[in-house]
């Protein structure tokens, strides 16, 4: 009997990874056909309305439903969250854009795009834990302005479970720039940022800025998160370098 259940079991598994996978496979080709920056701008209606449907398919699959109510594993160094959040994330997808394309600033640079080197590229989303054992997310974009250079903007916050183990409260705590290239040169990686505003990642944070972020989906290579209005962003996990 046993030996049943182990096998039912790994059937069950390998369906849920067939399924993953081919509804991330339609997934990638509706974002091909969109393409970036159209993916992360608002608008597009009905073509994101088909990558929505898509999405919460994928959301329906998830396997880790609760992934700030991971058990402590020894060894993991990581109690509480889970080691899937964790790593250099990319946003290919926001269903309503986001705060940071829909700014008038970000508008414009996205009108003069086709000007060589202007736009917005590059936005990431860093999940890490800190020394003191706090989630934190840093998510930056890098602004393009054509032979002037080109400039990476970020903010920084710690995450906190809100008890049903997939919400976290988003409290912000610092904002930097940093050059990354300069009259079409780039800028070396060891030059600090200009940090803009700090605060404290351990303190209660009721003075500080912060958004409500549920996780829907998580594993390996994709995550998909929503804001408190509905909004859906879409990650894909950057490859590492090392």
């Amino acid at each position: 009997m046993p030996r049943l259940t182990k096998a039912a079991s790994q059937t069950r598994f390998q369906a849920l990874e067939y399924q993953t996978s081919e509804l991330k496979k339609d997934l990638n080709l509706l974002l091909d056909k969109l393409g970036f920056p159209q993916s992360v701008l608002p608008g597009e209606d009905e073509r994101k309305a088909a990558i929505d449907k898509v999405v919460q398919r994928l959301e329906a699959l998830t396997p880790v439903p609760e992934p700030l109510m991971w058990p402590n594993v020894p060894g993991e160094g990581v109690p509480g969250v889970s080691p899937l959040l964790l790593g250099e994330w990319e946003l290919v997808y926001a269903s309503n854009g986001t705060v940071v394309t829909r700014s008038a600033p970000a508008q414009l640079l996205l009108q003069a795009s086709r000007l060589p080197g202007v736009g917005i590229s590059d936005i990431t989303q860093v999940l890490k834990v800190n020394e003191v054992g706090a989630l934190v997310a840093s998510n930056s974009a890098v602004f393009g302005f054509g032979p002037v250079g080109s400039w990476q903007v970020g903010i920084e916050g710690v995450w906190r479970d809100s008890g049903d183990g997939k919400t976290a409260r988003v409290l912000f705590d610092q904002v930097s720039v940093r050059p990354v290239t300069a009259l079409g040169l780039p800028v070396p990686g060891w030059a600090p940022p200009l940090t803009l505003a700090t605060g404290g990642t351990t303190g209660a944070g009721q003075s500080r800025s912060g958004a409500d972020w549920i996780t829907t989906f998580v594993d390996r290579d994709m995550r998909v998160g929503r804001g408190r209005t509905g909004n859906t962003f879409l990650f894909k996990r950057k490859a590492s370098h090392a």
